[in-house]
């Protein structure tokens, strides 16, 4: 196979022989497909687009023949899958014309970087020609065994400079590097970025943490974007390199796992072969993500999702496993915790009483549009019903996106 990009000695490469594209990380996308079934793609080359908005393009997370277009109810997309070739062949990419806000926007849909931005509210993909109020890069990682941040941002630190330029180019709107207290980023053009540290428990890293203390969207109706330091990188490398970013760098956690480590992988590799030979016998389930905000995988997304950082594999018994049912009305335990697992200055208990109402308009006073599923992920395993909050939280989000 193509060697990856070189990285750290910490990172240990992983080869898979299937790489996907999951539908379910583009929430609000009608897909139109570029390809079907036996095509061969290149790493980087287009292979959906919006049907609404199609300037926005999505990308081979690596090169080969599709195999697969699994669809759901009412043809929803579910995946796109791609047997890796021996030697996957590459895209290229022609820079920017120049370094303003037109030609950076541009290059970003052209090559499919778009779909990585963000919007707050209701977490979409931001419109082509939209103005935000704000731009945020989460450059910080607090999730219990979650890559070292740190590690990642300094081997790829060339990278994730010349992402961060050009997404300060995109509008004159501020734009924040959100980072961690002890590890200090800095930036030549300081007027329009402005590099900021958070600390704290397993929430500092969460964009609506951000979000909230340097540009909160409140009630005014305005819209912010972010996106991911890996995300950042990969901009980065395609703007220095010509080229996709071959790699994102994972974790196996979890006290079902062999050997935790970091890892250098293909972009949307898949799930199963990532880990072969690395789970302990025994019952045990899988999730994207952390132990807090991690959610199980399905067998028809086992791949690794856009933005995804780690895997997390957890020793279960029947009676362990993870309560995915409705909601009911089950009542609502207060306590103090709950105010530590969610944005300060939303009031937990009000708000996961609205979302178990599907009271919208309750919801939206409570602070529902400063939150996606991920912030409320960690309340359903303090709430004695065991609610699914993240996706009442969408359900509520939707209907407020309807009426906007």
């Amino acid at each position: 196979m193509e060697s990856l990009v070189s990285v750290s000695p910490g990172f240990e490469t992983r080869y898979v022989s299937r790489a996907a594209l999951l539908g379910r990380d583009y929430r609000g996308v009608n897909f139109e497909l570029l390809c079907e079934p036996g095509d061969e793609v290149k790493s980087g080359a287009a292979v959906m687009r919006d049907l609404r908005r199609p300037e926005i393009t999505f990308s081979a997370p690596v090169g080969g023949r599709i195999i697969r277009i699994e669809r759901g109810a009412r043809r929803k997309l579910i995946s796109l899958q791609i047997d890796v070739g021996d030697a996957p062949a590459v895209a290229e990419f022609e820079p920017p014309d120049g370094n303003d806000s037109v030609s950076i926007r541009n290059f970003m849909l052209a090559s499919g970087a778009w779909s990585s931005l963000r919007t707050r509210p209701f977490g979409n993909i931001p419109d082509p020609a939209g103005k935000p109020a704000a731009v945020f890069v989460t450059a910080l990682d607090a999730e219990p065994l979650a890559p070292d941040t740190r590690t990642v941002i300094d081997t790829y630190l060339q990278e994730f400079r010349a992402g961060v330029g050009a997404l300060a180019s995109i509008d004159d709107a501020p734009l924040y590097v959100c980072h961690a207290q002890d590890h200090a980023l800095k930036f030549e053009d300081s007027s329009r970025i402005r590099c900021v540290n958070f600390n704290g428990g397993y929430s500092a890293g969460l964009p609506g943490v951000h979000i909230n203390a340097l540009c909160p969207i409140g009630l005014g109706g305005g819209e912010v974007w972010h996106i991911g330091y890996q995300d950042v990188i990969a901009l980065g490398h395609l703007l220095l390199h010509r080229k996709p970013w071959l790699q994102r760098i994972i974790s196996l956690g979890g006290n079902a796992v062999k050997n935790p480590r970091s890892l250098a992988v293909y972009p949307g590799s898949a799930i199963d072969e990532l880990l072969a030979n690395e789970v302990k016998d025994g019952p045990s389930q899988i999730l994207a993500g952390s132990s807090v905000y991690g959610r199980q995988i399905s067998p028809g997304s086992a791949y690794l999702g856009a933005g995804q950082r780690q895997i997390t594999v957890l020793g279960t018994s029947a009676s362990d496993s993870v309560d995915t049912t409705a909601a009911t009305n089950n009542a609502v335990i207060p306590s103090e915790a709950l105010e530590k697992l969610i944005l300060p200055g939303i009031f937990p208990v009000p708000l996961m009483r609205a979302l178990q109402l599907g009271d919208a308009e309750r919801a939206r006073e409570l602070g529902a549009l400063e939150l996606v599923e991920e912030d409320v992920m960690p309340l359903s395993g303090a709430c004695v019903s065991h609610s699914d909050y993240a996706s009442l939280l969408r359900d509520v989000l939707d209907q407020l996106e309807a009426t906007r």
